[in-house]
């Protein structure tokens, strides 16, 4: 987890969302809920810069990289979830 950057690390997570999207049903959720799927992701990955700047002080603080990918999986789970039911079908 240590040698990975940030952006390999959300650029992996975003594409793996995209490759789930292909089974997504018909269903869609209102705009509000789409709105507030959307800020949740925009403020779980506003978290991971600062810890980032934390676990660089302190590469092996194996609690800190924990972090780190718990809200990047979240994220990336509730972009899947948003791709699957908020994005427009063009």
């Amino acid at each position: 987890m240590v040698g990975i950057t940030p952006m390999r690390t959300l650029l992996i997570a975003l594409l793996m969302t995209l490759a789930t999207q292909a089974g997504a049903t018909d269903e869609k959720y209102s705009d509000k809920t789409c709105k507030d799927i959307s800020k949740v992701i925009d403020f779980l990955l506003s978290l991971t810069p600062q810890m980032w700047k934390d676990l660089k002080k302190n590469p092996e603080d194996k609690e800190k990289a924990l972090e780190i990918s718990w809200a990047v999986d979240l994220a990336a789970n509730y972009t899947t979830i948003y791709q699957a039911f908020c994005a427009s079908k063009d």
